[in-house]
């Protein structure tokens, strides 16, 4: 009875110790697994922050594209828009032509996301016009306000692209003699 004390034999020793270092693997594979998973997680989130920062980059370089692309039209429909005004008597149908290609190029420019600023009868804003040049109104209510726009002014939702260059009235209280 050697191989025997208090009913235990060799080989459920042998088990024993075969499960305790089992055991003891498990527990530093789980911990091994446990830190490539953290590791993994990680990268992931540098992976998606590297991602959302490239595509919010992008979306930046297109809306810059798009205003050096529409500020280079800027000037040829105010030129286009001027030269309509003086063919009017001259010419009625050469304008109205010229008129809808205006329109048109204005539709196209609302399709990309600008809005026009300055309208004759508007108050006077500096934060969207520009005043070139004032002229002397007698009515008090015209005091502030654009009597002409000489270009129109662009911005994209609250952002001003180009501001409206306009002439306003300044009211001049009328003087007693006549």
């Amino acid at each position: 009875m050697s191989g025997e004390q208090d009913g235990v034999t060799d080989s459920d020793s042998i088990d024993g110790s075969l499960e305790a270092q089992l055991a003891a693997q498990v527990l530093e594979l789980e911990g091994r697994l446990r830190t490539v998973s953290a590791a993994y997680r990680q990268k992931s989130d540098e992976i998606e922050s590297t991602k959302t920062r490239l595509e919010r980059n992008s979306a930046l370089r297109e809306d810059i594209r798009r205003g050096e692309v529409v500020a280079a039209l800027f000037e040829p429909v105010e030129n286009l828009h001027r030269s309509i005004h003086p063919i009017v008597a001259i010419a009625p149908d050469a304008a109205a032509g010229l008129m809808m290609v205006h329109q048109q190029f204005l539709t196209a420019l609302k399709a990309l996301g600008l809005e026009e600023v300055g309208r004759e009868g508007e108050r006077f804003d500096p934060s969207q016009h520009e005043a070139i040049h004032s002229e002397p109104v007698a009515d008090q209510e015209s005091d502030n306000t654009v009597l002409r726009v000489f270009s129109i002014g662009f911005r994209n939702g609250r952002q001003l692209i180009r501001p409206a260059r306009v002439v306003i009235g300044v009211y001049t209280e009328p003087t007693g003699e006549a």
